[in-house]
């Protein structure tokens, strides 16, 4: 399907009211977040050495409801699907509340499946890996499951990839691009009536979430951002198959590369901490961005890195996409990142050894 003239007005609108209310909620809530304690304290494990306000998921989060209600094609979606509005309005609520008050991780993990299955049971739920290691159709409970699984698991991975400025809100910004790139050419524009205003909300976020940050997204922002990811990456794909879209497998692909960077980032984590005998919920500052600040990044070095790795991914694995499997692709994938990841390690073990030699001669 292409973009016609009413789809594409659709967009711009949706996407200038995203832009133009978040622009101007932002300023508003940054001077209003230490009142109400909506802060980002600094720690051991943190980058900043100030107070900064975590209010950005909130400021996207109630430039969606603004726009919801000035803008009547959005309510038609949200009414159309209500249990995933629901559950982004109980997660921003909730990563809103956990910035403010820490709440427990059970608690805030338990409220994830119980979102993760609501939105499962009201239709957007993994009924096929769609030819992922030969797999097509599941057991409904294996659709359940699998569902909650990647639901909460990118959920909590993008929570933690958001850890130097504009990292999580770049990421987010291109996978929402890519989503409703594929929203159109899966004939399914209805999706961009809420990715316009997000991309929106998302550019203005970035405007102040830039080094050096004015504002951080908190958990109300990158749990809902992960997400909203995965579900309308689901949702994208029942569509398409449903349909038998022509570029169906494509779409499955790229879909996947949309998630692999936080959820490998975030496996290989707590594995780390496991093979320690720790919690894998245990903090510390062993994620890939945390890395790449040891090799004495800026943090717009790193966030234009990791963003040209996901780009790429994306891009080998569109071209991939004509001459390979599903399977091989998604191989390839995992190795790509799974082979950055450890060049950065091994690298910064290298260039340890060769600073420490240096400054002993220099003794």
């Amino acid at each position: 399907m292409h973009l016609n003239v009413p789809t594409f007005a659709t967009l711009l609108t949706g996407f200038a009211l995203g832009l133009g209310l978040c622009w101007l909620l932002l300023p508003l809530l940054i001077r209003v977040s230490p009142v109400v304690g909506l802060v980002d304290r600094p720690n051991s494990r943190k980058v900043h050495q100030k107070l900064i306000p975590a209010i950005g998921g909130l400021a996207i989060g109630l430039t969606l409801l603004l726009t919801t209600l000035l803008y009547w094609p959005l309510q038609q979606l949200f009414g159309d699907n209500s249990a995933l509005a629901l559950a982004l309005l109980v997660l921003m609520i909730t990563g809103v509340l956990d910035d403010r008050l820490n709440l427990r991780a059970t608690i805030r993990l338990l409220i994830q499946i119980g979102c993760a299955l609501l939105v499962a049971h009201y239709g957007i739920r993994l009924t096929s890996l769609h030819g992922l290691f030969g797999i097509t159709a599941l057991p409904v409970a294996v659709q359940y499951g699998l569902t909650v699984l990647i639901l909460t698991g990118m959920a909590n991975a993008f929570n933690l990839i958001d850890g130097v400025d504009g990292l999580a809100g770049s990421l987010a910004l291109i996978n929402m691009v890519l989503l409703g790139t594929l929203a159109v050419v899966l004939g399914q524009p209805h999706w961009l009536l809420l990715l316009g205003p997000l991309t929106g909300a998302l550019l203005a976020f970035l405007r102040f979430n830039w080094r050096p940050a004015r504002l951080f997204m908190g958990d109300g922002g990158s749990v809902v951002l992960g997400f909203l990811t995965a579900a309308l990456g689901i949702a994208l794909l029942e569509g398409a198959y449903r349909q038998a879209a022509p570029y169906a497998p494509q779409a499955v692909i790229l879909i996947t590369a949309s998630c692999l960077i936080p959820i490998i980032d975030a496996l290989r984590v707590f594995g780390s901490r496991m093979l320690k005998g720790l919690s894998p919920f245990t903090p510390d500052r062993n994620h890939m961005h945390h890395w790449l600040l040891k090799h004495r990044f800026a943090h717009s070095q790193i966030t234009l890195r990791l963003v040209g790795v996901h780009a790429l991914v994306m891009a080998i694995s569109w071209v991939g996409s004509f001459a390979l499997s599903i399977s091989s692709i998604f191989l390839l994938q995992v190795g790509l990142i799974i082979a950055y990841t450890t060049f950065i390690q091994l690298s910064h073990s290298f260039l340890k050894s060769y600073r420490l030699v240096r400054k002993l001669e220099t003794i």
